[in-house]
């Protein structure tokens, strides 16, 4: 009696067509559309040259003195002019002295004003930083949205992903064991060997299928882990860069000025704060089922600090 040999059945077929369809669906690597800009102007927050001020390069300053050496030479003719005139007309050292003190006395208001010169160049200088901040916290934020709709797409793959290898295998099992039950044999000495034929297909499938089962877990697994990595290289790059901002502002106080009673009060803050990037990970970008030490894989043992 001629053995008959399994054929899958059309429902089986277009169940695995599905399947193979979707793969085809998979998202590709991540590519940032913000990240050139933001590293653009993390370098120009993370280079930018410290506070110094130089009246002899501050255009206000510039004009202020022009004004003032214009004021004082009129104010110094004028009192010339007007001590002469008491003494008929005639020129002496005492029009000349009184002449260079109203000159001097506008120098003096000049220089009077030179600490607020240098206020209104620091108030510059902050807001052309704090200006760089902004556009960056906008970019940063922009990179971790378009980040997140990317994470959700994968997942949206890997989810209908296992729907259809579920259903395909379901399938599958109902058309094989379908296939078992039709069959008829005629002679009752073949029954052994066809009972003994059906096991060996089933062990035979059940391998098959426990052997696909392992190499598509193993590739989900690996992908995972690069999506893990993915992320965890981001969060510490973020992590990093935010480091550097806060340090980089510190560095602009400093050479701003402020004040030593500011300083301290900024020092005793940052104690306070605490500092620590497992400290960050756990508080701000914790990842579920994942180790929050950066020198860890998902399968690696937890090394502590």
């Amino acid at each position: 009696m001629e053995k008959k040999k399994y054929t899958p059945g059309q429902a089986v077929q277009d169940a695995q067509q599905a399947v193979e369809e979707h793969k085809g669906k998979k998202p590709g690597a991540y590519h940032s559309q913000w990240k050139d800009a933001a590293d653009s102007l993390l370098g120009q927050i993370q280079n930018r040259d410290p506070f110094r001020y130089d009246a002899g390069r501050d255009p206000l300053y510039r004009q202020a003195v022009d004004r003032y050496v214009r004021l004082g030479r009129e104010a110094m003719m004028d009192t010339v002019g007007k001590v002469t005139s008491l003494t008929g007309g005639y020129a002496n050292s005492y029009a000349q002295t009184a002449g260079q003190q109203s000159y001097h006395g506008y120098l003096q208001a000049l220089s009077a004003q030179l600490p607020k010169f240098h206020q209104m160049a620091l108030d510059q200088y902050r807001a052309q930083g704090k200006d760089l901040m902004d556009r960056y916290q906008l970019l940063s934020e922009r990179e971790k949205a378009a980040y997140g709709q990317y994470q959700k797409a994968v997942d949206r793959y890997y989810a209908e992903l296992d729907r259809l290898q579920g259903a395909y295998d379901r399938q599958q099992d109902r058309d094989y064991n379908a296939f078992i039950d039709d069959r008829d044999f005629t002679y009752a000495q073949e029954k052994d060997r066809l009972e003994a034929e059906r096991q060996a297909a089933r062990d035979q499938a059940e391998k098959e299928r426990f052997e696909a089962a392992q190499a598509y877990q193993a590739e989900r697994d690996k992908i995972k882990d690069q999506q893990w990595q993915q992320k965890f290289d981001e969060d510490r790059r973020q992590h990093e860069q935010e480091l550097a901002l806060r340090q980089q502002k510190g560095s602009g106080r400093r050479g701003g000025g402020g004040g030593g009673g500011r300083g301290k009060k900024q020092k005793d803050e940052k104690k306070k704060k605490g500092s620590g990037f497992s400290g960050f990970l756990e508080e701000e970008h914790s990842i579920p089922h994942r180790t929050p030490y950066p020198w860890t894989g998902p399968n690696q043992v937890i090394q502590k600090f």
